[in-house]
């Protein structure tokens, strides 16, 4: 093997020197006598003034500029700090303003979701819902960039989009996407017009590796035990672990093909504590009781509070394949990952419900009576993602073409949710009041005996259960080509043009088990018995339902029992989709066809683009053109309940984005940019197509919650501004600053109102339904404007200066400080902020890398975020997340490296949201369970061996 340098060495030879000179000459003479460059294209590269290759001119198309850096047999040693070094580098020569997370940093993070590890980021922020209990897996599912919702940006991995398969939004669950066998993730907060149009917030490219990544035969191999500490405290299932296997190899003359894979299994166990409010709040004082809205009231109270154990078995597991030629001229390539993730969550819920409330005769509100009852429900899902890429790269002459054809299918499935209820016969005599200053952990307050009685898990037997299954799917193919032509030393440097089409295909289904998702009764009418009601369930005791007893809130709730999955869905599944016409009802057509829906979006895109260069300044102007095109169908029922007819709708847009990119170098390790965009989000397929969704009161089927799509929906467009500055230094440090400005118009935001309006039902409502004042009505909507501005400022550095073993501890830290504002549609309630757009943002991170050892400690700091704009309670906001996690790291020798890591060492809540922007109340969001979450700290330790 003969080592060489890069042409590009800015972190140890001032660029415009002798010195550089002198051995850029040498190192172009030795690359060009091994084969790897051209004649021609050293003449060409020694004729440039300043040497400087723009790797990120195409993200897809490397230049021919570019192509000495991944030669064959040659490792690059000239920057220091491994792939962090190089990823800075690639951060200082992009057009863009982007941020690069390494191989290196990737495999450091102690986090087995890849979510988890962008956040260290600056600017970037993830999240989870409890909609589906997914908070309760301790791990985050979302990102975003610079607070805008995750819907705003664009995804692809190895340059191509990742078919979302969410109906609900434009994101990409990074459930599927465990960090492993990733090369480096790009999040690029500017963009160009080389790069999708829809990403108002950013984009995220997540890279593969290829065999030229690494500089001969490589072999790995992760093994990796886990274990849940709030799991394992209660006495529920809590270890875990993982298993990674990764190859690559070079072979044929000079090493020209290679071929790259590896395979991924991880499994882990969570417990989650949760506690929600389960019905809305009412002022606490009687002589407040006419106020208009909660927010005027100095006291608020609730008569149903609901505590909930959620136990996850997680896996994923998948892997990646990667097949390439390099020759001279030509590239050619064939990539392709697989990832598929499972949950299986078991949420047992203890719910406490007061009856017959009102003020008393001291002006307070009381329930006079209680009633435990416990709940049951799965909430499973399967969510599959594969990408296919085949393409190629050419050089001929000042020519460079790159060109593909691309797939990517997504799939999301929650089979087979199953929901049981059970209930008491009657209520027990209080009076009972919550209290609720512990305002995560309300407890029942009322007289001794009454609450002895209430801890008591028999109070309750098996009444009756729901279920249904669901499933969505996205698959995404098209192609891509591009050219670019270089005129060498001139002011226009580079022209670059090209086009882009893509055809999604879209299917969602939800199909309830009985008859309008009614309630099917144990021994009830199907199987030959009564119509049971709840207060005098047939099935068994809670005590002897099959499951096992737990330590749960502190002993606060007295028995708590985890039930026996496949025991209750024994009692459900196998009668699915069948008439029960004593009880369920018959079932019909519109039973099974309200929650479907079909679509299929086209994409046409075309661009180009100039690179221009004045001294030490690249100027990138660029204009793209998209045209979308969406046609789907939807089921509209008759108003029956029985009979409907699935009807079309469709929308068609043209948007033109132009863009300005400019980049001032002054030194080697220094620049400055600027850069302003147009840029889109386009509605997500189910907000705008699709049926309504309900959330119904166990006991008498009333309508909780309804949310339902919106088809007059409109694209989302922005105007964007952003300035930075940064410095490097040669041993891998950097100093930025950026600010940022983002006039959006048409954004989407989810609204919330307690208005009737139940005829947008589509007919999927039980027959017995009531609505009322409890009822909460989701519906998207278009703001009308809104702005973000903010500034971002970070700083990494090795200090290197230390003497002897202290020169391997290091810093890094970023904090983003930023204020949004945006005009709703709602009546009385105008301004806003942007939901999911925290002020503040922060990272702090120390680490040690030296000989054997290294360490890493991480805080994260997320503030405070809007969830929803309400009528006529105060909004919901999520509080802040903050998060501590160590790793440490030791080389044994023969290959061999230890590991050690915890996370969340602080024990933070996973979810907490609020009514309000304060802390004083719970939100109370009928659509799930759980207002506040708490899944513990994960403790890791591993063995890795590279060969």
């Amino acid at each position: 093997m003969i080592p060489s340098f890069p042409l590009h060495v800015p972190f140890h030879v001032p660029r415009r020197s002798r010195t550089y000179a002198s051995l850029r000459s040498r190192h172009v003479a030795i690359l060009v006598a091994l084969g790897a460059v051209p004649p021609a294209l050293a003449a060409e590269q020694g004729a440039d003034r300043t040497g400087s290759v723009d790797k990120t001119r195409n993200d897809r198309a490397k230049t021919a500029l570019r192509k000495p850096v991944v030669m064959e047999h040659i490792r690059v040693r000239a920057q220091r700090g491994g792939t962090v070094a190089a990823a800075l580098d690639e951060q200082r020569r992009s057009s863009q303003v982007t941020t690069i997370l390494s191989r290196e940093q990737i495999e450091r993070a102690p986090e087995t979701n890849l979510a988890d590890i962008l956040t260290r980021l600056p600017g970037v922020s993830a999240y989870s819902n409890m909609a589906g209990g997914q908070a309760a897996t301790g791990e985050s599912q979302f990102m975003t960039i610079r607070g805008l919702d995750s819907s705003y940006n664009a995804y692809t991995l190895n340059g191509e989009r990742i078919a979302p398969a969410d109906p609900s939004t434009r994101a990409i669950s990074f459930d599927m996407l465990a960090p492993y066998g990733i090369t480096a993730i790009k999040v690029s907060k500017s963009t160009n017009a080389e790069m999708d149009g829809d990403a108002i917030g950013g984009a995220i490219d997540i890279r593969t590796p290829t065999a030229f990544d690494f500089s001969g035969p490589y072999r790995k191999i992760i093994l990796q035990g886990q274990l849940n500490d709030n799991a394992a405290r209660t006495g529920t299932p809590d270890l875990g672990g993982v298993a990674q296997a990764e190859f690559a190899r070079r072979f044929g003359r000079d090493g020209r093909f290679g071929v790259y894979a590896t395979g991924y299994y991880t499994s882990k166990h969570v417990l989650a504590n949760a506690v929600a409010p389960n019905r809305a709040y009412v002022p606490a004082i009687e002589a407040q009781s006419g106020v208009a809205t909660l927010d005027q009231a100095s006291q608020l109270t609730t008569t149903q509070v609901k505590y909930d154990l959620f136990t996850s078995s997680i896996k994923r597991y998948g892997g990646s394949l990667s097949l390439n030629f390099k020759g001279e001229r030509h590239e050619f390539y064939a990539l392709g990952t697989w990832g598929q993730y499972t949950t299986r969550i078991d949420d047992n819920q203890v719910g406490l419900r007061g009856a017959d409330a009102g003020y008393g005769a001291d002006g307070l509100y009381r329930s006079q009576g209680m009633a435990r009852a416990q709940y049951f429900t799965t909430n499973d899902s399967a969510q599959l993602l594969t990408t296919q890429k085949l393409g190629g790269i050419s050089h001929i002459g000042r020519w460079t073409a790159s060109y593909d054809v691309f797939n990517s299918y997504g799939e999301q499935a929650s089979p087979n949710t199953v929901e049981a209820s059970m209930y008491g016969n009657g209520s027990i005599p209080g009076p009972f009041t919550f209290e609720l200053a512990n305002t995560t952990l309300p407890a029942l307050v009322g007289p001794s005996g009454a609450l002895a009685e209430l801890r008591d898990q028999n109070f309750s037997r098996f009444w009756k259960t729901q279920g249904r299954d669901a499933q969505s799917t996205a698959d995404m193919y098209g192609v891509h080509a591009d050219a670019a032509y270089r005129f060498g030393n001139t002011i226009l440097q580079t022209i670059q043009f090209g086009f882009k089409f893509s055809n999604t295909q879209r299917r969602a289904w939800s199909h309830p088990y009985f008859h309008s998702d009614n309630n099917f009764i144990y021994d009830g009418p199907f199987f030959g018995g009564q119509n049971w009601p709840y207060t005098n369930g047939a099935g068994p005791r809670v005590g002897n339902i099959p499951g096992y007893q737990v330590d749960a809130f502190g002993g606060k709730l007295g028995d708590f029992r985890i039930l026996d999955r496949d025991w209750i869905k024994d009692t459900t599944v196998p009668y699915k989709y069948s008439n029960d016409p004593q009880g369920a009802g018959n079932y019909t057509r519109n039973d099974w066809n309200a929650n479907t829906s079909t679509g299929s979006e086209k994409i046409y895109a075309g661009f180009v683009s100039l690179a221009l260069r004045a001294g030490d300044v690249d100027i990138r102007p660029g204009f793209r053109y998209e045209f979308t095109d969406f046609g789907g169908t939807h089921w509209q029922s008759n108003g029956d309940n029985a009979t409907g007819r699935f009807v079309r709708i469709g929308q068609s847009y043209g948007t033109p984005l132009p863009y300005l990119n400019v980049n001032w170098r002054p030194t080697a390790l220094s620049v400055l940019r600027f850069s302003v965009r147009r840029g889109l989000t386009r509605p997500a397929y189910g907000l705008i197509n699709g049926a309504s969704t309900l959330s119904l009161d166990p006991v008498t089927n009333a309508i909780l919650s309804v949310s339902q799509p919106n088809p007059d929906l409109r694209p989302t467009t922005a105007t964007m501004f952003d300035f930075s500055a940064a410095l490097y230094n040669r041993h891998a440090g950097v100093v930025s600053a950026s600010v940022y400005y983002k006039q959006i118009e048409k954004f989407i935001f989810t609204s919330v109102s307690n208005a009737n309006n139940s005829a947008t039902l589509g007919g999927n409502v039980p027959t017995n339904a009531t609505t009322d004042g409890n009822t909460t009505y989701r519906m998207p909507v278009n703001g009308r404007g809104a702005t973000l501005e903010g500034i971002e400022l970070s700083a990494q550095q090795t200090l290197y200066f230390l003497p002897g073993w202290l020169s391997g501890f290091g810093v890094n830290g970023n904090v983003t400080l930023q204020h949004s504002n945006a005009t709703s549609n709602i009546a009385g309630h105008p301004d806003t902020a942007l939901p999911r757009a925290p002020e503040m943002m922060y990272n702090l991170g120390f680490y040690y890398s030296r000989d054997r050892i290294h360490f890493d400690l991480n805080y994260n700091y997320i503030g405070t975020q809007l969830l929803s704009v309400n009528s006529r309670v105060p909004d919901f906001y999520l509080q802040p997340t903050q998060r501590l996690d160590l790793s440490a790291k030791y080389r044994f020798g023969w290959g061999l490296t230890g590991t050690l890591a915890m996370q969340n060492l602080l024990n933070t809540p996973a979810f907490w949201e609020t009514m309000g922007k304060g802390k004083s109340y719970l939100a109370y969001d009928s659509s799930a369970n759980g207002a506040f979450v708490q899944t513990g700290r994960m403790y890791l330790a591993g063995l890795t061996g590279e060969f």
